[in-house]
Formats: structure tokens, sequence, C-alpha cells
């Protein structure tokens, strides 16, 4: 069996962001000398709840810091994001990390955060199938196109191509 854990990242009243982004780092840091096999980082916006607006971009901090665990999105939402972008974010995170990145994608709940992004709800769903199929085909492929509902991509190459 192999054992993660996550950086959630739990806004906490009375401390400043900064030193709760700061303990998270410690505690990342600790995930690999303590035998952890993998460490994970979530995606939340707009709330009191949690400050992890950019998983592949802390998980690249972890990228230079650590050599053996993988290192993983628990999950970027795809309706929020263009997909090639980030299928061009978690390539660069494979390649900086030599191929240990486990790509984790959702389609998110909350309201709020679907709110802050200007994006119907009732799009969730379609988007997420669209967003998915679209950074399958670029992690997949050399070269993709896509013509859809939301998203209309001429033929593209993503680099660097990930490792894994």
């Amino acid at each position: 069996m192999k054992v993660g854990t996550a950086l959630n990242m739990l806004c906490q009243p009375g401390r400043s962001d900064a030193s709760v982004v700061g303990e998270h780092l410690a505690i990342g840091d600790l995930a690999e000398p303590l035998g952890f096999d993998s460490l994970f980082a979530l995606e939340h916006h707009f709330t009191g709840y949690a400050m992890s607006p950019a998983p592949a971009q802390l998980l690249s901090y972890f990228a230079g810091r650590t050599k053996r665990i993988s290192l993983g999105t628990a999950v970027i939402v795809l309706p929020w994001h263009d997909p090639v972008r980030v299928a061009e974010e978690i390539a660069l995170l494979d390649v900086l990390c030599g191929g240990r990145c486990v790509f984790g994608f959702g389609r998110g709940a909350a309201s709020v955060e679907y709110e802050g992004f200007r994006i119907p709800m009732e799009e969730a769903r379609p988007r997420f199938v669209e967003a998915a199929q679209i950074v399958v085909k670029a992690l997949s492929n050399d070269s993709f196109e896509h013509e859809g509902r939301f998203f209309q991509i001429p033929r593209t190459a993503i680099r660097p191509r990930p490792i894994s």
C-alpha cells in the first residue's frame, strides 16, 4: 500500500496567510523524510476556508526539494481554466519533478467558486467533459486540435512534453 498526504492550506483565524503557507511548506518538506509516497495539493478559491489557488505552482516548489515522492494535484478544477494552459502547466510540473507528477482533475462543486470565475454552475459538467477531452489530447499527442461548444483550438502542440 502507498500512503500520501495533502497540503490543505486551511485558513486559520488569528494567523497571517503567510504564516499558514509557511507552515504548510514545512509540512510538505517533511513528507519525503517521513516515508510518505506522495504529496498532493488542492485547489480552492474565494472563501475563508482554504487558500490554495494554484496546486501545480505549489507542487513545483517541491519538485526541486524532493527526489522520490509523487507530486499530485487533488484536484485542478478544469471548468475554471483554459485546458491548454492546464496541460502545459502539468507537463512542465512533470518535467520539473522527473516524471513523478500525478494529475488529478475534477469538476468542482462550490457555487461561490463558480460565481467568482463568472461561470454558470449549469455549465460545470459540459465544461468539465470538454476540458478533460482537451487536456487528455494535449498530454497524449504530439499535436492536437479541438472544435467544441466552449473551446475552439487550432492545431497546436504543448511543450515541454510530459515524461510520464
